[in-house]
C-alpha cells in the first residue's frame, strides 16, 4: 500500500465491520490488563502519587487514541499508537530520587526529539529499507512470547485455557472473523463458572489529569529524554514499522514521527513519557483478523483509539475491571489473538529467502532479551540480521 498520506476522506463508518470493533477492543482490553499495570511499579518506585499514576494513564489513553485515530484516517493504515514500554521500564529505575517536575521536563524534550527524528530523511529512509523477510522475522520474535505464555497459563489453568484454545479452533474451522471472540467469550463464560475469575465493586468516576509545570535539568536531560528517545526509536518505531511492513501497510516514517512528536508533547504536561508507533499490539488491528478487507483495516485502529480514549476518561475504573479476569484467561487471550500474525510471519520469514541465516539470526537475538548499553533486543536483533542478510549478498556476489 501506499506510503503517502491520503487526500480524500474515508467513510468510516461505511469501511467498518464488526471484526473491526472488536480487534480494536481485544488491543485495549491486552493493553490495558498488560503494558499499562507497569504504572504500579514506577508510582511503588518514585514514590509517584496515585492522582499523578491515574493522570499518566489518561494522557497516555486520551493522546494516544488522538494520534491513532488521526494516523489510522490520514493514511488509511491501521497505525495504533501506544506509549513506549522499554521507556516505563527505564522510569521504574531512573525516576527515584528526582523531583517529578524535572522528569516531565524530561519528557518535553524528548517528545521534541522525536519530532526532530522525525525530519531528518536519511533515518527515515533507513527504516523504510529494512528487507521484508527481517522485518517479518522481527515480528514473529516479538509475537512468539505471546505464544509461549499462553501455553504456560494452561499448565496453569488446563480447563479454562484448554475451553478457549478449543473454541478458538472449532471456531476458526467455522468462520475465522469470529475465533477470537469466541475465545473472548469462552474465557469470561468459563472463568465465571469455575469461580477463577474476581468480581468486585468498582465504582464508575472520571479520572481528572494533574497539570504539571516542568523543570528542566541537564540531569534529567542526559538520565531520562536520552535514553527514553533512544529506546522509543529502537524499541518501539522500528519494530513497528516492521510489523505494518509485514501486513501490507509502509506509512511515510516522517508524519509518523512528527504525529507522535506532537501527542508525546501535550501528554508530557499532564505527567506520561514518549507516545509512540504500537508494536506488540499492532498486530491484532492490522492482521487478517481485524477486518475481511486489508484496505479498510484503518477502521480497527479508530476503534482502537476511540475505546482507548473512553478507557482512558476513567483510567482508575478500567484498569481495576481488568483485574476481574485470571491472568491466564488473559494470557490465553493475548497469545490466541496473535496466533494467525504469528503464523503468517514465520512464513514470510523463512519461505523467500530459503536457507538464509538472517531471519534466523534476527528471531534468536530478539528472544535473547540482550540489551547492550540500555538499547533493547529488537534493535540488536534486526542489525544482527541486516549484518548477516548483507554478508551472504556478498558472498553470492563474488566473482
Amino acid at each position: 500500500m501506499t506510503a503517502a498520506l491520503s487526500d480524500t476522506k474515508p467513510n468510516f463508518w461505511r469501511d467498518t465491520h464488526p471484526n473491526a470493533f472488536l480487534s480494536g477492543l481485544i488491543a485495549v482490553i491486552i493493553g490495558w490488563a498488560g503494558p499499562n499495570v507497569l504504572i504500579y511499579s514506577v508510582q511503588q518506585a518514585s514514590g509517584l502519587s496515585s492522582e499523578h499514576a491515574m493522570s499518566w494513564l489518561w494522557a497516555h489513553a486520551i493522546f494516544t487514541g488522538l494520534a491513532g485515530i488521526y494516523l489510522s484516517l490520514r493514511t488509511r493504515m491501521p497505525v495504533l499508537s501506544t506509549w513506549s514500554t522499554p521507556g516505563i521500564a527505564l522510569l521504574v529505575t531512573a525516576m527515584p530520587g528526582l523531583p517529578f517536575a524535572e522528569v516531565v521536563g524530561a519528557f518535553v524534550v524528548s517528545a521534541v526529539l522525536v519530532f526532530l527524528l522525525g525530519t531528518f530523511a536519511p533515518l527515515t529512509r533507513l527504516v523504510q529499507a529494512i528487507p521484508m523477510h527481517l522485518a517479518a522475522a522481527l515480528n514473529a520474535a516479538i509475537l512468539l512470547p505471546f505464544g509461549f505464555k499462553a501455553m504456560q497459563a494452561l499448565t496453569h489453568q488446563p480447563v479454562l485455557v484448554g475451553l478457549m484454545i478449543a473454541a478458538y479452533f472449532i471456531v476458526r474451522q467455522i468462520d475465522s472473523r469470529w475465533a477470537v471472540a469466541a475465545v473472548l467469550g469462552t474465557g469470561i463464560v468459563a472463568s465465571a463458572t469455575l469461580g477463577v475469575w474476581h468480581p468486585a465493586s468498582i465504582p464508575l468516576e472520571l479520572t481528572r489529569p494533574q497539570v504539571v509545570i516542568p523543570e528542566f535539568s541537564l540531569h534529567a536531560t542526559l538520565n531520562i529524554a536520552l535514553p527514553l528517545t533512544l529506546l522509543a526509536f529502537t524499541g518501539q518505531f522500528v519494530p513497528g514499522f516492521g510489523v505494518l511492513k509485514v501486513n501490507g501497510y509502509e506509512p511515510a516514517p516522517g508524519p509518523v514521527l512528527k504525529t507522535c512528536g506532537v501527542a508525546s508533547l501535550g501528554a508530557a504536561f499532564v505527567g506520561c513519557h514518549n507516545l509512540t508507533l504500537g508494536a506488540l499490539l499492532a498486530n491484532i488491528v492490522s492482521g487478517p483478523d481485524a477486518h475481511p478487507d486489508a484496505a479498510k483495516r484503518y477502521t480497527a485502529a479508530v476503534w482502537a483509539g476511540l475505546l482507548n480514549i473512553l478507557f482512558g476518561l476513567f483510567a482508575g475504573t478500567f484498569l481495576h475491571l481488568m483485574g476481574i479476569l485470571p491472568a491466564e484467561a488473559l494470557a490465553a487471550l493475548a497469545g490466541l489473538a496473535l496466533l494467525a500474525a504469528t503464523g503468517g510471519s514465520m512464513q514470510t520469514a523463512f519461505q523467500t529467502h530459503p536457507g538464509s541465516l538472517a531471519a534466523p539470526t534476527v528471531i534468536l537475538v530478539t528472544l535473547s532479551g540482550i540489551a547492550p548499553f540500555g538499547i533493547g533486543a529488537a534493535f540488536w536483533g534486526i542489525l544482527a540480521g541486516l549484518g548477516v542478510y548483507a554478508a551472504e549478498r556478498w558472498k553470492v556476489k563474488r566473482p
